[in-house]
């Protein structure tokens, strides 16, 4: 299976994109664009679909972040985890499923499940023959920790990350390093065969930069961006 292209030059064109059956950690401060670059990294390409986690904006968010046009927008799917806190009555629609709030580990498996069960159904009515690529962006784990504590955080996105391995899909975790501790992140990292930091100081210009690094060997360095507006933009050396 072909790389998972990202629309980062640096990336793609260094490392071919992201190899399948990737785990990826993000380690991102706060005012970073993390999401903006989670999003990014997991934009659904021409064949793939992207699942987004998200217990830091609601669906409307999380899609007008992605920004995709109506004949794409099928290949967007998320899990809201928190606007049944506020709306308990929200039901599930075709792209969107929710679950009754972070805590909610089992209900958002289920619906992780159910969704890449609909996935494999809409390439099996196509008729092409191919297995679904999926990528998977978790919006973010520091907020799942406030709710949960690590070891149930810890054996929940284990099966997941497993599981991203098995479909060769690829999978990116947001975590803001300055609201945990150390051991916190070691714990998480022996989840991923790789991870992206983010610098933490921007020079006064807004540019940050990101190092990637994988367990394969895999090494992109000193990519910087901005972001402008609901952009992420990559300044190009």
């Amino acid at each position: 299976m072909d790389p998972f292209k990202t629309g980062i030059r640096a990336i793609d064109e260094t490392a071919g994109g992201i190899p399948p059956a990737s785990n990826l950690l993000l380690l991102a401060p706060p005012f970073t664009g993390a999401d903006r670059l989670a999003y990014q990294l997991t934009h659904p390409g021409k064949n793939d679909y992207t699942i987004v986690i998200s217990a830091d904006g609601d669906a409307l968010d999380v899609k007008d972040s992605f920004g995709l046009s109506r004949e794409d927008s099928h290949r967007l799917w998320v899990v809201d985890c928190i606007t049944r806190t506020m709306e308990p009555t929200a039901t599930d629609s075709d792209q969107v499923k929710y679950v009754a709030s972070p805590v909610d580990l089992t209900g958002m498996g289920i619906k992780v499940t159910r969704i890449l069960e609909e996935i494999k159904e809409i390439e099996a009515a196509a008729g092409t023959g191919e297995v679904p690529r999926v990528r998977i962006c978790v919006n973010s784990l520091s907020s799942f920790l406030i709710y949960s504590k690590l070891e149930a955080i810890y054996r929940f996105f284990h099966i997941l990350s497993a599981r991203v391995r098995r479909m060769n899909g690829v999978a990116v975790y947001l975590l803001n390093p300055a609201a945990v501790d150390e051991k916190t992140i070691s714990t998480i990292e022996q989840l991923m065969n790789g991870v992206i930091r983010i610098s933490e100081e921007d020079g006064g210009d807004g540019v940050r930069t990101l190092d990637l690094r994988t367990k394969g060997g895999v090494v992109v360095r000193d990519v910087r961006y901005r972001i402008l507006g609901n952009a992420l933009v990559v300044i190009e050396a």
